[in-house]
């Protein structure tokens, strides 16, 4: 697949895909022409490891579609969807992509979001999920007091790591690295602020501080966070939510506490952030300015082991080991009394 999505942003036309491993030479001598007209277009790209843009400059309103012709004789035709940038704007923002999990799951973390961040917004990528509807996604959100949600649908190859690359195997996640370009350049460019957290993953301040606020006051508009695994033994005190809210445990080691892969908050407000050459990635966000990152005392995520389909590995079933400590965590508890 060359393009997973083709899109306006404002007089221009992007189009997001996996970087041309054995492909540049085809896409630099590639015509690109819009539809209807047959008009000519030039084009710009943007690409890192794991994914690139190439940018149709002044792309005439009337034109609906883009014919992609490779010298080989090949040609492709890609629909030009809508910007939903304006629809977005000023929102607080929450996205994610997901496959199968549980609604009563997604439920939770648009619930918890909203009470405890503000989060009116969510851009969730659905990876071809059989168990219920894209409509069944949105309701679900909605019924949390989220007035702006767009399902994406994004039933593509998701991909495997490789393992000859020692120091960044997951390079070859083209599909999640793009969708945050998509969510990025197509709905969150104008909004006033933007959260990556999976479904397992809930996002904590300090008490009566939101990340939104938090990232809009920081001094590039970027905060990574570290986090807490909270551990898959159900809370035997209440009567089960059926969601993160049955595990409120993580081990007194910190050492094994400790989920380190960093997610993010953005402010896309700052002037970097509008260079296509910027992408975000999982972890972390390609081509930032150097020192723009920041970590507010008391910021971090927590990863619950036990919201899971065990797609990669058997996260539920790695139960503490006897003898290891395990700690109540009374501030995760403080919170949901107050959402």
């Amino acid at each position: 697949m060359l393009y997973y999505d083709c899109f306006r942003s404002g007089p221009d036309v992007l189009l997001i895909g996996p970087p041309p491993y054995g492909l540049v030479s085809a896409l630099h001598k590639a015509t690109m022409t819009g539809l209807p007209g047959n008009i000519s277009l030039a084009s710009s790209s943007y690409r890192s490891e794991s994914v690139m843009i190439t940018r149709l400059v002044d792309v005439p309103s009337d034109v609906a579609a883009i014919r992609i012709a490779l010298k080989s004789g090949e040609t492709f035709t890609l629909n030009v969807q809508p910007s939903s940038v304006a629809e977005f704007s000023g929102a607080r923002l929450l996205f994610t992509m997901s496959k199968d999990n549980e609604l009563a799951w997604i439920s939770e973390w648009a619930r918890y979001h909203s009470r405890v961040h503000g989060t009116d917004a969510v851009v969730f990528f659905d990876n071809g999920s059989q168990r219920y509807t894209l409509a069944e996604i949105a309701a679900t959100i909605a019924a949390q007091g989220i007035s702006r949600v767009a399902i994406h649908s994004w039933p593509y190859i998701y991909g495997a790591p490789d393992p000859a690359v020692r120091l960044n195997p997951f390079y070859t996640q083209f599909l999640q690295v793009a969708s945050m370009s998509v969510m990025l350049r197509r709905y969150g460019l104008n909004s006033a602020g933007i959260l990556n957290c999976d479904i397992d993953e809930l996002a904590a301040t300090p008490r009566d501080s939101s990340i939104y606020d938090l990232v809009q006051k920081s001094p590039q508009g970027l905060i990574v966070m570290q986090g807490r695994y909270m551990e898959p033994v159900p809370n035997s005190d209440a009567v089960p939510f059926g969601d993160h809210r049955d595990y409120i445990r993580y081990l007194a080691d910190p050492t094994l506490s400790t989920s380190r892969p960093k997610k993010w908050a953005l402010d896309p407000s700052r002037h970097w952030v509008q260079n296509l050459k910027v992408h975000p990635y999982m972890h972390w966000i390609e081509n930032r300015p150097f020192f723009s990152k920041t970590t507010p005392e008391g910021v971090f995520y927590r990863h619950f082991r036990a919201i899971n389909t065990n797609w990669k590995d058997r996260r539920t079933e790695n139960l503490p080991e006897t003898g290891q400590a395990l700690i109540v965590d009374q501030d995760y508890i403080e919170t949901l009394r107050r959402a």
